[in-house]
């Protein structure tokens, strides 16, 4: 299936109280529409405009790709998105053109490796020497029951087997164990906080930088409950997302 005659629609969560959340999204579309891969390149969001529903008319082509730019797995991926798609599974058919939608971004193979580079560089730009350092990764996390932490858990899983960082810990905005309990989870002295979200909405710029006494805009180093904590940015922040979604694509047209 060619790519170049088909459309890709990309998902973001978005904000309505942080509309520049969507940034990230937006100049990854932007990214891909100049790589000349697909005919049509658009975006669109859970929580602001332009919204799920009017991602079929943005695009004409009969073929048109859907790639959730979230950092996981969970309710937004596999109910609501769907949903409000009309979407009925991998591949829908409808009104003579093709959709298919793909797992989420971040559950693609390479994340951890392109995150740990990123971890690395946040450490040694910050002084830190990376085998005696704790990776605190970040993740959204569902209250719902049973949580939505299959993806991070992976994530931190695959990143642990690196062994670069000295340990690795995994922390929820919304399900147990809450960010909150970060110091009493990290064993060293230096901490590199990663976040795994994609935006840098609400979450990344008014819940996360205050775990560590951080104001907005700034990420350290900071001392923090007996740790140097040096704050790095969340998934939306990475160019080779542009490779990683032309990737996903290309599988799912296989």
């Amino acid at each position: 299936m060619a790519m170049t005659t088909s459309a890709l629609v990309l998902v973001g969560h978005g904000s309505t109280r942080h509309p520049d959340g969507a940034a990230p999204v937006l100049a990854l579309a932007d990214d891909i529409r100049r790589s000349g891969r697909f005919a049509q390149v658009a975006a669109v969001f859970m929580k602001q405009s332009p919204k799920l529903a009017e991602a079929e008319a943005m695009v004409n082509a009969a073929t048109v790709f859907v790639v959730p730019v979230f950092a996981g797995k969970g309710y937004y991926t596999d109910t609501l998105i769907p949903r409000e798609m009309g979407l009925v599974g991998p591949i829908t058919e409808r009104g003579g053109r093709r959709f298919i939608y793909t797992a989420p971004a971040g559950t693609h193979p390479r994340i951890p490796g392109v995150l740990a580079c990123r971890a690395e560089g946040v450490a040694t730009g910050a002084g830190m020497v990376v085998a005696e350092t704790t990776l605190l990764l970040i993740a959204h996390g569902s209250s719902r029951p049973g949580g939505a932490g299959e993806t991070p858990r992976a994530i931190a899983a695959a990143m642990a087997a690196m062994n670069r960082f000295a340990e690795i810990v995994l922390v929820f905005l919304e399900q147990e164990p809450k960010a909150e309990t970060w110091a009493s989870l990290a064993t060293c002295r230096d901490v590199v906080a990663l976040p795994l979200l994609v935006a840098q909405g609400m979450h990344a710029s008014q819940d996360i930088p205050p775990l560590f006494g951080l104001e907005n805009g700034n990420r350290g180093p900071v001392q923090s409950q007996g740790h140097r904590v040096v704050l790095g940015t969340g998934l939306g922040a990475e160019p080779e997302l542009v490779d990683i979604i032309l990737e996903m694509a290309a599988a799912a047209s296989a």
